[in-house]
């Protein structure tokens, strides 16, 4: 590039110094010629063609180094748009820096793996039942850390009809403590199995024997003992008598949450209640009366629960001891 940019420069000023020299060189060949042709007739006229000579030879000597001077300062200092490249003042480059705004990171989608197959776990452990309720039977439980595959709905979605985790079969799983994972929407709508009729079991009666026993001396006083045996469906857990002695119009009273036997003021033993089957004692509170041979008429009362609440059965016995 620089060298194509010099060379026109260069040559045109190698040809202008050529024609310059030329020319003068011509002047002076052409004055020397006019002297040696001019007549010598008086020393005047030589003396006036010397002075014209000498004028010319300092003419052009003159023009000719006026010449060399522009040749020599063109070639210093040529014009701006003729300058080599390398001799041009180059701009100065200024670096600016360009800031751009950092573009926000767009955080990635967090992959969520989705079984094919719809699963349930439970926060608390909750029962599977063969229908969709309290009121069906109880056939396993999913355990808080488990799960277990779904396998339809009911129609209120409530409740998912599940792969029962205790044993093989299916059940149905309240929805309350259940967090599902997969595709539920296009589960299958189950129609529950029907409420089921509970027929209630017949309701124990309560039932019992009670006879005289005997009666003993315990001081001043006497007092008789009853036998009882529960031949009911309830459990007895208190127990009270009034004892009439009819000969002397004697009556008291006697109450306890327990069976106790007594035998010469001492206590034999003590049963906290009576269940089905079970047999066991009470007594009378105490006689003023020695009742041998008296007419004794007894009621005595057993309850289901203590402080003769619940059920109660009452009985009457009429004997002479």
């Amino acid at each position: 590039m620089n060298r194509q940019m010099q060379g026109p420069t260069g040559k045109n000023l190698k040809k202008t110094s050529v024609r310059v020299r030329l020319f003068i060189i011509g002047i002076t060949l052409v004055g020397l010629i006019l002297a040696c042709n001019s007549p010598n007739e008086g020393q005047p006229e030589s003396a006036d063609r010397d002075a014209v000579g000498t004028a010319v030879q300092q003419t052009l000597i003159a023009g000719t180094v006026s010449a060399e001077q522009t040749r020599v300062a063109a070639l210093q200092n040529p014009p701006e748009d003729q300058q080599p490249p390398d001799q041009q003042e180059l701009p100065t480059a200024t670096f600016t820096p360009e800031i751009s705004e950092t573009p926000s990171q767009t955080p990635s989608p967090t992959l969520t793996w989705t079984p094919e197959v719809p699963v349930v776990q439970v926060s608390e452990n909750t029962n599977c039942r063969i229908g969709p309720g309290k009121v069906y039977e109880l056939i396993g439980a999913l355990l808080v850390g488990e799960q277990t595959e779904i396998v339809a709905k009911d129609p209120s979605e409530t409740y998912w009809y599940v792969r029962n985790p205790d044993q093989g079969g299916y059940c149905w799983l309240w929805g309350y403590y259940a967090t599902t994972s997969g595709n539920t929407a296009s589960l299958p709508v189950f129609t529950p199995p029907p409420t089921p009729t509970f027929t209630p079991s017949p309701t124990p009666e309560p039932s019992f024997v009670v006879n005289y026993h005997h009666f003993d001396q315990c001081g001043l006083v006497w007092h008789i003992v009853f036998s009882i045996t529960n031949n009911g469906g309830l459990i007895f857990q208190s127990v009270t008598t009034t004892t009439t002695d009819t000969d002397t119009g004697e009556t008291v009273n006697y109450t306890k949450d327990a069976f106790d036997e007594w035998d010469t003021c001492i206590l034999q033993s003590t049963a906290n209640d009576l269940t089905p089957g079970e047999s066991g004692f009470t007594t009378s509170e105490s006689l003023s009366n020695n009742p041998a041979g008296h007419t004794i008429d007894a009621t005595i009362k057993l309850c289901s629960e203590n402080g003769l609440g619940g059920t109660c059965v009452t009985k009457n016995i009429s004997f002479v001891p």
